[in-house]
């Protein structure tokens, strides 16, 4: 279906137990560990990974696998791998991502390559989009619902934000970087992408966040963060704050996304790579394989890192907004990694060896931690309620929309004025994500 120029914003958010050690001064952080998902061809000699990705849909979490040069299926409902899914030419996995409206499945392959699967059509073979310009190293990505574009950066000069359109099936923007890039989270506030940036081939000097407009495909502001070396990025859209994943020994960061802003850091949380967000919950969590905090309490591995997952909340109060650590759980070695299943509140966490030894790296087992959070939904069921529409920055609609809870649905009914054009989308920022509506005027 044709856009609009007008994308609709209705930015509203519906929204063996591992324990820690003696001495900590940092509080547990009430997860329940609940086993390590075996995953094939992982050892502790051999256990390679990078990003997940949680389909709500189907319940199956995917895993950029790197030791299978694949993408690996595990069935959230059983806690199993029920698939292996080789990506062409044996590549790195690096990315994977959901665009859950298109039912596409959406892998880097640390090359110049994107590849896509249209999970609708088991039995078919990906698109392959060759990406121009790039020096390799296809890596993190992200998706934005209004244009249905899946948004990728490589991880070798010239670095690009390239943006691959999955509805036209086309290479539909690019733009270069001013630096090295990690992560990236598209956010339904303001429509923006915020992209990291490590800058590591100038010694970490511009190392902060840009915020990207995929739109206009031109960079809005860059905030630098001199405390901080971001590899990942979460985003809470109910305040409009971002988590940082700091990486070394610098404590993780909580930006305000108005006006880049520190609003608080965490230094008893260091060592991070990948984030993961969990709406229902409203929580951040870390994937701190390489945390070098001693206020954990956790044990150390073989490289003296005390690999931990820590839990973050973002609230506001009269209007202030502010960051609460709410605890770790103890991980596993080089557990970087890390997703998350928001229907059941399952934590997901790849690792090479679980519970680590500081005297042996491979002793216990390879796999993906699994961990509950018994927390309570941020937000409880919602009957009827009714909602003002906000358009994008730079355009201007008006109108309304109601909602209803038919079973375990939500039935939205849309009254939009002042649209140009024969069709537009509203995405609403629920307890799953960021979820969107198809619109005809």
């Amino acid at each position: 279906m044709l856009l609009t120029k007008e994308p609709f914003l209705a930015s509203v958010a519906l929204l063996l137990p591992a324990s820690l050690g003696m001495g900590q001064s940092v509080p547990n952080a009430g997860l329940t560990y609940l086993e390590n998902v075996q995953i094939p061809g992982w050892s502790t000699k051999a256990a390679g990974y990078d990003l997940f990705a949680f389909n709500p849909r189907t319940l199956i979490l995917y895993l950029g696998d790197r030791t299978n040069h694949a993408v690996t299926a595990i069935d959230a409902r059983t806690n199993t791998a029920v698939g292996v899914m080789p990506i062409p030419g044996k590549p790195g996995t690096n990315g994977v991502l959901i665009a859950p409206d298109l039912e596409q499945l959406v892998a880097t392959d640390n090359k110049t390559n994107v590849w896509v699967w249209d999970l609708r059509l088991p039995d078919g073979g990906p698109d392959e989009y060759t990406l121009p310009n790039i020096g390799g190293g296809t890596d993190a990505l992200d998706y934005d619902p209004f244009n249905q574009t899946v948004y990728v950066i490589n991880g070798k000069a010239p670095y690009y934000i390239t943006g691959v359109s999955l509805a036209y099936k086309k290479i539909a923007t690019q733009m270069q970087l001013p630096g090295s890039p990690e992560l990236m989270r598209f956010n339904p506030v303001d429509g923006v992408i915020y992209q990291v940036i490590t800058d590591s081939q100038n010694h970490n000097k511009g190392a902060g966040v840009v915020a990207y407009d995929p739109v206009s495909n031109t960079i809005k502001n860059y905030y630098l963060t001199p405390n901080c070396v971001p590899h990942g990025i979460e985003i809470d859209p109910v305040v409009n704050a971002a988590l940082l994943g700091c990486g070394t020994n610098q404590g993780q960061l909580l930006m305000n996304l108005a006006d880049g802003t520190t609003i608080a850091t965490f230094p008893d949380v260091t060592g991070s790579d990948l984030l993961a967000w969990n709406p229902n919950l409203r929580r951040f969590y870390t994937g701190s394989g390489s945390n070098v905090s001693t206020t954990t309490g956790c044990p150390s591995d073989s490289a003296k890192h005390t690999p931990v997952v820590g839990v973050i909340e973002a609230r506001a109060s009269n209007g202030v907004v502010k960051g609460n650590l709410v605890g770790v759980v103890c991980s596993g070695r080089g557990a970087h990694g890390i997703g998350v299943d928001p229907l059941r509140d399952f934590i997901y966490v790849g690792t090479p060896q679980y519970p680590v030894n500081a005297a042996d790296a491979h002793t216990g087992q390879a796999g993906v931690l699994t961990f509950f959070d018994p927390a309570p939904p941020a937000q409880g069921p919602l009957g009827p309620i009714q909602v003002t529409m906000n358009a994008l920055p730079g355009n201007s609609t008006s109108g309304s929309f109601r909602t209803a809870l038919l079973g375990r649905h939500l039935e939205l009914i849309a009254g939009p004025i002042a649209v140009s054009g024969t069709s537009a989308r509203i995405v609403v920022t629920t307890t799953v994500g960021n979820e969107s509506v198809e619109c005809a005027t």
